[in-house]
């Protein structure tokens, strides 16, 4: 998993480059192209990126 640092640092790279996936990643060594478009989509529309991240419960209260 990446920091927010490191996502928000990815996307505005993104934008930089023109909306290049190959020149982002050369030059920061990650992430892959399918993050990379996620995270630039989330921004897109929310404004920023979510900053904590909520997993499911590996088992559910009943086991």
């Amino acid at each position: 998993m990446y920091s927010y640092e490191d996502r928000i640092k990815a996307v505005k790279l993104y934008i930089k480059y023109d909306l290049s996936v190959a020149d982002t990643i050369r030059e920061l060594g990650y992430p892959t192209r399918n993050a990379l478009i996620k995270w630039y989509k989330e921004y897109k529309e929310k404004g920023d990126l979510h900053t904590d991240y909520e997993r499911e419960p590996e088992f559910s209260r009943e086991q």
